[in-house]
């Protein structure tokens, strides 16, 4: 298994985004992005606390699925709404994350980070982000394009520590050796397709070469995780 990361700051002061990869105790690799909330207080640490407390709760449980990963989540949950307490602020955090055990991917996701399945060049599954933009678009409350600018950046649901808002997303994946996976945060998919995303995964030392541009076009943090070159399904043997 080829496991590639990229994380960076681009203009912000400090890089919110946490990235988690280990391996649970089942055997089963574990891939999280967390991404700190924007407007809010201390993301980095909600970030880091919430992929924490997932990979934690995950790490005991007798199987993965959607149940289990729903309740690890509600623990993480429970850990920010302590956290903003005990400090008095407003803190949190969106997440993308894949468990792979075999040959099934779990993949689960709160807010705006996505995840997408990849078969050489073409898109076979991809998340679809709590936005309050995709809820008008549901709705049909939106007609024309140029109106969705100003709800961009708004998410509906986001681990706060309000249990009504923590709803995961979920979708089990049975995938063949040829697939791939790539989760990001919205630092990278607001800037740029998925399509380009893999013109530059697909070149030898590709994520470097996309490091650059974002070192000198990102606004935001941007964190990108590619899984490659899945032949051992069980095992996380680079990262």
């Amino acid at each position: 298994m080829k496991v590639q990361q990229l994380t960076g700051t681009g203009k912000r002061e400090s890089n919110q985004d946490f990235i988690c990869i280990n391996r649970l105790e089942s055997g089963a690799s574990f891939f999280l992005i967390a991404d700190g909330m924007g407007g809010y207080d201390r993301g980095d640490e909600a970030a880091k606390i919430v992929s924490e407390n997932i990979f934690t709760f995950l790490n005991y449980v007798d199987n993965i699925n959607e149940q289990n990963i729903q309740q690890a989540v509600q623990k993480a949950n429970l850990a920010i709404k302590q956290f903003n307490v005990k400090n008095n602020i407003k803190s949190g955090a969106t997440i993308g994350g894949i468990i792979v055990e075999k040959n099934i991917s779990h993949i689960f996701w709160i807010g705006d980070v996505m995840v997408y399945q990849i078969n050489k060049d073409k898109v076979l599954f991809q998340t679809k982000s709590h936005t309050l933009i995709n809820s008008l678009l549901e709705s049909n409350s939106i007609k024309e394009e140029k109106s969705l600018e100003r709800y961009k950046h708004i998410v509906t649901r986001s681990i706060t520590g309000k249990p009504s808002e923590s709803s995961i997303g979920y979708q089990s994946i049975e995938f063949s050796e040829e697939d791939s996976f790539i989760i990001c945060s919205d630092g990278v998919h607001n800037n740029i397709s998925i399509e380009q995303i893999l013109v530059y995964t697909c070149q030898e030392n590709g994520l470097q070469k996309l490091e650059r541009q974002f070192l000198k076009e990102a606004q935001d943090n941007f964190t990108i995780i590619t899984i490659q070159d899945i032949d051992d399904f069980s095992l996380l043997k680079d990262k």
